[in-house]
């Protein structure tokens, strides 16, 4: 396969793609873009990287004879193909291979840590396999293989069947099984009856196994004296996850009773913060020993030996260059490589080639070298050789080509096997200064400013569709009496405050427009009227300014000075009603800027993505069959988010059946004018443009290779039809335009002629129509018709229900693919137009025709019939043109909810092929001047009109964990496909499920919708492609604005050369070790839990308790007595770690395991909530479906809301999953809260319903907490298998009747607005905990956030091209937790070399973090908080009833608000546990260092410890110091184990610091900038569309010297001082003092400083000075004769008066903020 060819091809199509949306008209900026464009911005030269050859190690025969392996090893490790197959030619080792299975005879444990395609698996494998064959099979389980994913053992399944199975006849010397979750329960039972000597396993399963406990009888048992646990893939254990992991071998190791003889191996990626050999070995061995429990020596880290396979290493110039002047034109042939594999490895030039891109000389070993690109080294091999630099390059081209081709004789390996490794960038904006076109400056990176005196702004610019004039994206801020001009983002205007301006130097705005005929004349009243423009459009009137490059303005109402250097400006406020210089006018009153306006980052990921995968597939499909098995023209593509996933590949899908049913139409009406027909006629759609699609039968057939294909075939041509007839309709399609818009077609009705021109059907209709001429008529009704195609008023049995329906139960049983009608699509929206006005809130399929609508203004004009008409007169003529053509037949007159309405027919259209120069007009919205048409995109023009065929059998899935896994599977055997057919499911867009372990080795494409999160990631995706040694096309797309995309886009070369920071385990979790914790006790009592939540909790008694029989075995007294002493063991090893930590105490393990039942009932709390709620709905549907009374409407409501709830319980009781593994399977459910371990799962997650269609696919899908707070909120959209579903309501708890109001629990908050620290509400509590600060009123009405259902919207178009997200305010709040009588956080000081305080720090292990969604950014009124909740139904309400203010976001949300009977204005919020970081400088910053400290720390952590976004988030918090107080926490489940190193490592702030430093383009050994530094910051930096709100505050210079000092810190912990007052002697406390003491201590809350001593005359009996506030308590207080505490007062004390007899426990229990909180 030629991959530079298909990479060709590829950037050809994107930059096509993308610089198809606009024609710019100024050439300044024209010229810059094309300059962008030449030299690659967008797609810089792909970096190539050659796959090294590895040492050999011998052939496994070597090693038997020597006596290092068992001699049946011999067999077994042969190469076979088949069940019969022996073997012959024993398997080839690497030496590392070797090396790891010389270490386990050692029986130490060890880790091989190798790149991708070396091979891992066999340096365990084989060991394992030896020792069972030396011990004896059938002895119990020898080896437990644990991997990360199910799709890596079953790859691994598959390897060992080969090796243990092939030749065997059936029998295995050693046995094996896969024991993962995805077995059926006979399976399971063979297993459990016969443990085999191998067990594969993932660790959720292996939890399982310790924990079930039958699994634990029977195959821990078997597990005894384990000698192997493996751990492959070892990198990816990081932060929780690995701490999980890490716990779990603990467990496995003292379960299994192996601590002698357990061995430990791990397989691993590249590791390392150092850049040697030993550096690597050592970082390698410190997570292995971490993670394994056991040390791992550095000697014991196995790395790969590299050789070259080249053979000439002393080649002189003259060689190379007589190698590229035979090689170097296009044309050349040089026969060198065609000479085979000998003779090309001899080749000089292929000997520079490998040295250059393979491998480089370090530490006297051979290692892989750090990536290059083609060009670079053709200017490298240019210098050496004097030959052009371009020849050099097509020589290495054809030289690696060659390579790829040559194969060993033996091996068949080829001499060269590379990838190429494309990173693309969306389109970059443009920005210009405000000056004058000739003078402004033109930048494609964005930053506030330009540097220079005066600083010059730089506004975003857009441009107009049509003409391409540019118009600056502002918003106008009033400052000092004085108008201010700044950038905003985002094209859509979102505020008074934001809109356009217009500079131009030949089109200058005038100071008078209406006498310079500059405004649209729809806009122009009669001047007897008094104001010459009409009401509605006065207030949007560009008005004119001077704008000076500061942004600095003033209203110009006259010409001015000539002189003036500041560039007369037109401000257009709010949105763009017309263009300013091509006159074009937007008529409709709502209508979206996307329409009018264009930018040059139009294209979205999405269409990106769907155009790459599109092009890459087609070169794929183009190259020649000898080149290429046919079963590799596919594309694998990675994406992060699984909706995101869901998303692409429903946008591809709908990109591939769009374009090619277009293609056929267009070709359809091209065959049909050709045949003198004059175009197609709609009725021949269903049978023309099926065949032109030119499908073979199975891209559509369900059943192919029937004998039988005429009902396939027309269910085939009825889809058709129905598609082509709705894609009749007529729309602007943004991202995908449609045949008209691009010209290709032309929808004539051919009747309307001959009518016009028929006076007697005029005769008795309006006078105007009466005078009209011919032409007028016909423009009249061809515009009129087209308005009824806009809302598909199209009168058409295909689009009828009926024909609809019968097309699903056809599709459902006839077709497949993206040809296949989905059962879950819903019935066509037609339209249908009536004459008059329409009611608010009407259908939107309904058209009202009258004289105040869009087509009567559009009548009135006075050049219609020229004269001006009355609305009256629009009215008669409207009844009369439908009059007229329904007598023609043209239209059709039908009844819709009793008012009579009309349709166009279909047969009365007609579609004749256009020229593809100009679109179609729109005269009702859009006006143009002149001869000016509308502009058409050339690119879908040329795709509908040139390839579009080239797309048949396209189509895509999704492969994530939300899809079934039967369907996981079914989708990857259709995508791995057989080598002598094309693929039936070409492109697959996967989360990180197939990222490791599976092994398609005929894939030799992969892209990647966003930057993976690390360089191992990125190491296994890209891997996947090319392991079989054909080259390979890497590509991966960054979005601007994503900062980890933007970081890696700009140092791409950090991704592709593969090494990752070795991950830190956070050991010290609280709830992770609690969960495990829980985990050994719920072993101990031997309870089985089952499979559903109906096992364990009574449902027929009122509250759901525990089952009797359960709650008495978990109350076993042995089983908490064997817990603790098992845990205790297992936690010994980690005291020193735990005692640095805020919770730990000696008695906490026997606390929790005491309170383990408790913990366990609470824990059940969330599914007995959902379960009360579902069989509440489900109850009063059944009864409002059963009253005779209530409204046919409501009792047809009721019963889907029954089946609904029916629905939400099946999957509840796990009674929807046949292998009983869903979300509320019960152990995955009691992970899910967190009682057990969680590993990947999300902790306390939120769960959406999403139902199915006509009962089936209903699911629930579980978002982490943070997460769903902002995607499940009111009226988000979820996307899931290709469809679009809406967040309607809650599922809220209810009453006693049906229809009384939900329990809504509502409580209130105080927010610290002087740090962001939150108090739940108590008596009493006036003074913040966090500073001290007094705190301001409380939120009131605050509802923590329940699980959501949601309703289907549509299915997911290429309109979509990010998920659509509903804009929120959140606001995050903090709270330290303290615990054991110790505060909830560690504080460290960072100190500079003169030991002066730079910052400080307050770590939080599991700190209380809660966000609160304030309600919708668009919102008018910021101070009110919340949204409307309908309190008995749960319904989210529209807040445009409620507040009777128009909010377009909410127009899907439930409408009938005056019919509800109880609502309310509630607050959503959601909390959870995470680690944080409180930052605070020591000295005062401005507002600007401290936004912009705040996004340096934050990259320059992203950096350090290699996170992505989503992993890391920072906020300023409040702070009445004006000390930048900011909020760090770990975003991603669990934590990354990240800040503490912050807190705890001297040097981990002064690392971050150096990387910001860097990142801001700073040298940090100088602190002088780079010569391609910015001014205060651009999107190589810091900026980001995330931070888009807080641009003007950022500026780098500010903070380089506070950085520069933070870089030459260190970390400073203090510790407890021997000689404190809290360890001074202290009096003997007696009577209530001592009685308090002790409550304190039965709590485990915190001791105080002092006791029973005298403060400013006092006497205070305990004192608390290590909190936020210095507190003294006064026991047995009697106001008027205890002592006065006015000193104490007037010096700061918070002073806690507890009068005799009261009650001690809720004392304390009311004041945690100075005694803690009680540990559990």
């Amino acid at each position: 396969m030629d991959a530079f060819e298909v990479h060709r091809r590829l950037i050809s199509d994107y930059r096509q793609f993308t610089e198809g949306f606009v024609d710019i008209q100024d050439s300044g900026i024209k010229a810059a873009v094309e300059r962008e464009s030449e030299r690659g911005a967008q797609w810089p030269a792909p970096w190539l990287s050659l796959n090294p050859s590895f040492e050999s190690g011998g052939r496994i025969d070597e090693l038997t004879r020597t006596g290092v392996l068992h001699d049946e090893c011999g067999r077994i490790f042969r190469e076979k193909k088949n069940q019969e197959d022996a073997g012959t030619a024993s398997i080839m080792l690497h030496r590392h291979q070797r090396e790891a299975i010389e270490v386990a005879r050692s029986r130490r444990s060890y880790v091989l840590t190798t790149g991708t395609g070396s091979g891992k698996s066999l340096s365990y494998i084989v060991p394992i396999v030896d020792r069972v064959l030396r011990e004896g099979s059938g002895r119990g389980i020898r080896a437990i293989v644990v991997y990360p994913m199910n799709a890596l053992a079953n790859s691994q399944v598959e390897e060992l069947r080969k090796f243990l199975s092939f030749g065997y006849g059936g029998q295995p010397p050693v046995t094996f099984e896969r024991y993962t979750g995805q077995e059926n329960a006979t399976e399971h039972a063979r297993i459990l009856d016969d443990p085999p000597d191998i067990l594969l396993t993932n660790y959720v399963m292996l939890e399982l196994i310790l924990t079930r406990p039958e699994e634990r009888e029977r195959l821990v048992t078997a597990a005894a004296g384990l000698q192997f646990l493996v751990l492959d893939e070892l990198h990816t254990y990081r932060g929780r996850q690995g701490a999980d992991v890490a716990l779990l071998v603990r467990r496995v190791r003292d379960a299994c009773q192996a601590h002698k003889t357990l061995q430990c191996v791990g397989t691993s990626a590249t590791m390392s913060n150092g850049g040697t050999v030993s550096a690597q070995r050592e970082d390698v061995a410190d997570v292995a020993s971490r993670i394994f429990g056991t040390t791992v020596e550095s000697q014991d880290v196995i790395v790969e030996t590299l050789i070259r396979t080249t053979t000439d290493r002393d080649a002189d110039r003259s060689a190379l260059a007589a190698a590229v002047r035979a090689r170097g034109g296009a044309e050349d042939d040089d026969p060198v490589l065609k000479s085979g594999y000998d003779a090309l490895r001899g080749d000089p030039l292929a000997s520079w080639i490998e040295d250059e891109f393979g491998v480089e000389e370090r530490e006297g070993r051979l290692i892989r070298r750090t990536p290059t690109t083609v060009d670079q080294a053709a200017k490298v091999l240019a210098d050496l050789t004097k030959q052009l630099a371009d020849r050099c390059g097509t020589a290495i081209r054809a030289t690696l080509l060659a390579g790829s081709r040559a194969k060993h004789p033996d091996t068949g390996r080829p001499l060269f096997a590379f990838r190429l490794h494309q990173f693309l960038s969306k389109g970059g904006s443009v920005y210009v200064t405000a000056q004058s076109p000739r003078t402004r400056a033109v930048e494609t990176d964005y930053q506030v400013v330009l540097p220079g005196a005066p600083e010059r702004r730089l506004f975003p610019v857009a441009f107009c569709r049509e003409c391409g004039q540019d118009y600056l994206l502002a918003q106008r801020f009033n400052k000092d009496g004085g108008t201010q001009f700044k950038a905003r983002h985002g094209l859509k205007p979102v505020n008074d405050g934001q809109g356009y301006l217009f500079i131009s130097d030949d089109r200058e705005w005038p100071t008078d427009p209406i006498a310079d005929g500059r405004l649209p004349s729809s806009w122009l009243q009669p001047s007897a009227a008094g104001h010459p423009v009409i009401p509605a459009r006065r207030k949007d009137v560009p008005v004119r300014y001077r704008i000076g490059v500061d942004g600095s303005a003033e209203p110009s109402i006259t010409i001015g000075d000539p002189a003036d250097p500041r560039a007369v400006a037109a401000w257009i406020p709010g949105t763009f009603r017309f263009c300013l210089r091509c006159g074009v006018s937007y008529e409709q009153i709502r209508s979206s800027e996307y329409a009018k306006l264009v930018t040059l980052t139009t294209e979205g990921r999405s269409s990106a993505m769907t155009v790459v995968a599109a092009s890459i597939v087609r070169a794929l499909r183009a190259v020649p069959t000898g080149d290429l098995r046919r079963d590799a023209r596919k594309l694998l593509t990675f994406v992060d988010n699984r909706q995101d996933a869901s998303l692409q590949a429903g946008h591809f899908n709908d990109f591939a059946l769009v374009v090619q049913l277009r293609a056929a139409m267009h070709q359809a009406a091209v065959d049909a004018e050709q045949a003198g027909d004059g175009g197609l006629d709609p009725l021949d759609l269903s049978a023309v443009v099926t065949l032109n699609l030119g499908l073979e039968r199975r891209d559509y057939d369900a059943a192919p290779d029937a004998f039988d294909d005429r009902r396939a075939k027309r269910a085939l041509r009825g889809v058709v039809e129905y598609r082509a007839l709705r894609d009749l309709q007529r729309g602007w399609r943004l991202t995908l335009p449609n045949l008209e818009q691009c010209g290709l077609v032309v929808i004539d009705y051919p009747t309307l002629e001959p009518l016009a021109r028929h006076d007697a059907s005029w005769a008795d209709k309006h006078q105007a129509l009466v005078d009209a001429e011919p032409e007028q008529r016909v423009e009249i009704m061809r515009v009129l018709l087209d308005e009824l195609r806009r809302v598909l008023a199209i009168d058409a049995e295909a689009l009828s229900a009926d024909f609809v329906d019968r097309l699903r139960r056809e599709s459902r049983d006839h077709l497949t693919g993206l040809w296949a009608l989905p059962e879950t699509e819903p019935d066509p929206l037609i339209g249908t137009a009536f004459t008059g006005t329409g009611r608010m809130g009407g259908a939107r399929n309904a058209l009202y025709l009258s004289g105040h609508g869009t087509f009567g203004r559009w009548l009135r004009r006075p050049e219609r019939f020229g004269r001006p008409l009355s609305t009256a007169d629009a009215d008669q003529i409207i009844i009369a043109l439908f009059d007229v053509l329904h007598q023609q037949g043209v239209v059709a007159r039908v009844v819709e909810a009793g008012q009579t309405g009309f349709r166009l027919k279909s047969s009365a259209m007609l579609l004749r092929p256009g020229t593809g120069e100009s679109g179609a007009p729109d005269p009702l919205r859009r006006r143009f001047v002149a001869d000016q048409r509308p502009r058409v995109v050339g690119f879908f023009r040329d795709l509908y009109r040139d390839t579009g065929h080239e797309l048949a059998g396209l189509h895509a899935a999704e492969h994530t964990a939300q899809v079934r896994q039967e369907d996981r599977q079914e989708r990857e055997r259709l995508f791995r496909g057989t080598r002598d057919e094309d693929v039936r499911l070409p492109l697959l867009f996967c989360s990180p499920t197939m990222e490791l372990g599976v092994d398609i080795s005929s894939l030799n494409a992969v892209g990647m919708r966003n930057v993976p999160p690390t360089p191992a990631n990125y190491a296994q995706r890209s891997g996947r492609a090319g392991r079989s040694g054909e080259p390979a096309l890497v590509v991966t797309y960054c979005a601007n604005g994503n900062s980890h995309d933007t970081y890696y886009f700009e140092r791409s070369q950090l991704m592709v050369a593969g090494r990752v920071q070795p991950p830190r385990l956070d050991l010290a979790n609280e709830d992770l070790i609690r969960s495990h914790v829980q985990a050994v006790w719920l072993a101990e009592t031997k309870a089985s839990l089952g499979r559903s939540m109906a096992d364990i909790l009574a449902l027929d008694v009122a509250g759901y308790p525990l089952a009797a029989d359960l709650a008495s075995t978990l109350r076993n007294p042995d089983a908490v007595a064997r817990a603790t002493t098992i845990a205790a063991s297992l936690l010994a090893p980690l005291e020193p770690v735990l005692d640095e930590t805020v919770w730990w105490s000696s008695d906490w393990v026997p606390q929790v395991v005491a309170d383990a039942v408790a913990s366990f009932d609470r824990a059940c709390g969330r599914w007995r909530d959902l379960y009360a709620t579902a069989d509440a709905e489900r109850q009063a549907a059944v009864d409002l479906a059963a009253d005779v009374t209530a409204r046919k409407q409501d009792r047809d409501d009721a019963d889907q809301r029954y089946r609904e709830a029916r629905q939400r319980i099946d999957l509840l009781l796990n009674q929807s999953d046949e292998k009983g593994q869903s979300d509320f399977y019960t152990y995955r459910y009691l992970a899910s809260e967190g009682f057990l371990p969680g590993y990947s799962f999300p902790r306390l997650p939120l769960a959406a319903y999403v139902p199915g269609y006509r009962g089936r696919g209903n699911s629930w899908l579980q978002r982490p907490r943070f997460l769903a707070i902002r995607e499940f909120g009111p009226g988000a959209l979820i996307y899931h298998e290709g469809a679009r579903y809406q967040v309607h309501r809650i599922s809220l708890p209810r009453g006693g009747e049906g229809e009384t109001s939900g329990q809504v629990v509502r409580t209130e908050a105080r927010i610290c607005a002087s740090c962001g620290y939150h108090h739940p509400r108590r008596p009493g509590l006036d003074m913040c905990e966090g500073c001290g600060a007094r705190l301001p009123d409380a939120w009131k009405n605050l509802l923590h956030m329940q699980s959501v259902i949601t309703r289907r919207r549509e299915r997911i178009s290429s309109d979509e091209e990010e998920r659509n997200r509903v804009g929120f305010e959140l606001r995050t709040t903090y709270r330290f937790v303290p615990r054991g009588g110790r505060p909830g956080r560690l504080d460290a000081q960072v100190i500079d070399p003169d030991g002066n305080p730079v910052a400080s720090l307050s770590y939080g292990d599991a700190a209380e973090v809660r966000v609160t969604n304030l309600g919708r950014l668009a919102r008018r009124d910021k101070n009110i908080h919340g949204f409307w909740l309908d309190l008995v139904k749960g319904r989210w309400l529209n807040d445009k009833e409620a507040n009777a203010v128009s909010d377009p976001d909410e127009d899907d949300l439930e409408d009938g608000f005056k019919d509800v009977k109880r609502k309310d204005r509630i607050t959503p919020y959601v909390q959870d546990r995470r680690n944080i970081v409180v930052l605070q400088w020591a000295d005062e910053v401005t507002g600007e260092q401290a936004t912009t400290l705040q996004y340096a720390l934050e990259r320059g952590i992203e950096a350090v410890f290699q996170l992505e976004d989503a992993e890391l988030a920072s906020e300023l918090l409040p702070d009445a110091e004006s000390r930048g107080r900011v909020l760090l926490q770990e975003a991603a489940e669990g934590g990354a184990g990240v800040l503490r190193r912050l807190q705890a490592e001297i040097d981990a702030v002064a690392r971050v610091a150096d990387e910001a430093l860097r990142i801001i383009h700073v040298d940090p050994e100088t602190g002088e900038d780079k010569a391609d530094a910015c001014v205060r910051g651009c999107y190589r930096c810091l900026l980001s569309y995330g931070n888009q709100t807080v641009h003007e505050l950022i500026d780098r210079r500010q903070v380089v010297d506070r950085l520069m000092t933070l870089a030459a810190s260190t970390t400073y912990v203090p510790h407890d001082d021997a000689g404190s007052a809290a360890s001074t002697a202290q009096p003997e406390p007696a009577g209530p003092v001592a009685a308090l003491l002790k409550v304190i201590a039965e709590q485990g809350l915190r001791q105080p400083t002092q006791i029973c001593t005298t403060i400013d005359g006092v006497p205070v009996d305990l004192v608390y000075l290590d909190g936020p506030l210095r507190s003294a308590v006064l026991m047995d207080y009697v106001p008027g004769s205890s002592p006065d505490t006015s000193p104490l007062l007037f010096d700061g004390w918070n002073i806690i008066r507890i009068s005799p007899g009261e009650d001690l426990h809720a004392v304390v229990a009311a004041h945690p903020g100075v005694f803690g909180e009680e540990t559990r």
